[in-house]
């Protein structure tokens, strides 16, 4: 009987210890593992310099989202992960004027979205860390612009269509590349940061790992 509760309590220490050591080789990052980030832009890439110069022009807050799957182990660096990214931003002009004849309403709206495929470098074996995750990548995506112009023109209380007419070539293929570092608070939640030119050139946010 003490052999076989000799054996058993063995047996919990090696369980112990293999588990032991997968926690101090854990990673923040590897292959298996998918991360989400959701966040905001800074530094405007696009149209953000017209609001600069022209208080009659908005911006709205750049919002940009990306996913990526751990695809595969790289010796000697980390892991490789594919996945997707999303961003838009939005300037609008409203302006009224007004002569002795005419009253016009100014209302003219660009938005640009990208949406695009990502492959990224975790240097998971050089910072070996489990709340720390650094890396890099490129990005192949689709730049989708719009200009919308609903100006009108008021004379003696008859309202007409005073738009431009203009149409921009606002969409085209786009590519980037990115560098950034997620720090993990807990063992799924964490804050992230990156650089690189998309719809901005700095994104941060929150981070989601399972």
């Amino acid at each position: 009987m003490k052999s076989v509760k000799r054996s058993r309590m063995l047996f919990a220490m090696a369980l112990l210890a293999v588990s032991t050591i997968g926690e101090l080789h854990a990673q923040a990052f590897d292959k298996g593992v998918t991360a989400i980030n959701l966040g905001i832009g800074l530094g405007g890439a696009r149209y953000s310099y017209i609001s600069a110069y022209n208080s009659d022009y908005r911006t709205s807050p750049t919002l940009v989202a990306s996913i990526e799957h751990g695809m595969a182990s790289v010796d000697g660096a980390g892991a490789i992960g594919i996945g997707g990214f999303f961003g838009n931003k939005t300037v609008s002009y409203k302006r009224t004027s007004q002569t002795s004849s005419y009253v016009y309403d100014y209302n003219r709206k660009w938005s640009n979205t990208v949406i695009g495929l990502r492959g990224t470098l975790h240097l998971n074996e050089v910072i070996e860390s489990d709340k720390f995750d650094v890396y890099g990548g490129l990005m192949l995506g689709y730049n989708i612009g719009s200009y919308k112009d609903k100006s009108t023109r008021t004379q003696n209380g008859v309202t007409t269509d005073y738009s431009d007419n203009y149409h921009y070539n606002l969409s085209f293929v786009t590519w980037s590349t990115f560098v950034g570092g997620r720090y993990l608070f807990t063992d799924h939640i964490g804050a992230y940061l990156e650089l690189g030119y998309g719809v901005s050139y700095l994104n941060l946010g929150l981070t989601a790992k399972f």
